[in-house]
Formats: C-alpha cells, structure tokens, sequence
C-alpha cells in the first residue's frame, strides 16, 4: 500500500475537521441560508462540532496509519 493515500486523507480529514471545529456557528448559518430553513435548520453549531471532532479523530487515525507505513517500510 503506497503511503500517499493515508497522507492525502489525514491532511484532508485533519483541515476539513479543523475548519468545522474553527466556525461551527458560520457553516451552520451558511447551511440554512443555502439549503433553506428545513434542511439547513438540522445542521446546527453543535452538529457541526460533532462532525468536526469525528473528521478530526479520523485524520489522526489516518495520520497513525500513514506513520505505521513508513516505519515499517
């Protein structure tokens, strides 16, 4: 397994994640100006955090894996 997909995905999951932790309340009230009230109303600034966390913690997993791949050669 190359060690350029476990790197793409960890720099991606760790912004992506880093971006939604950073401006809960801004994606939350872009998704409802966007999506309109109904569909953007359930993506709230907690909703965001939540995600936010779950990309970052898989970033790290990925970053683990790619640092796995490497030592081991």
């Amino acid at each position: 397994m190359s060690a350029l997909w476990p790197g793409l995905a960890a720099v991606i999951f760790l912004c992506w994640g880093g971006i939604l932790l950073s401006f809960p309340e801004l994606i939350a009230r872009f998704s409802r100006k966007v999506q309109g009230e109904f569909w953007g109303g359930q993506l709230t600034p907690e909703r965001t955090r939540y995600l936010g966390f779950g990309f970052v913690l898989t970033g790290v997993v990925a970053a683990g894996l790619l640092l796995a791949l490497i030592l081991r050669g």
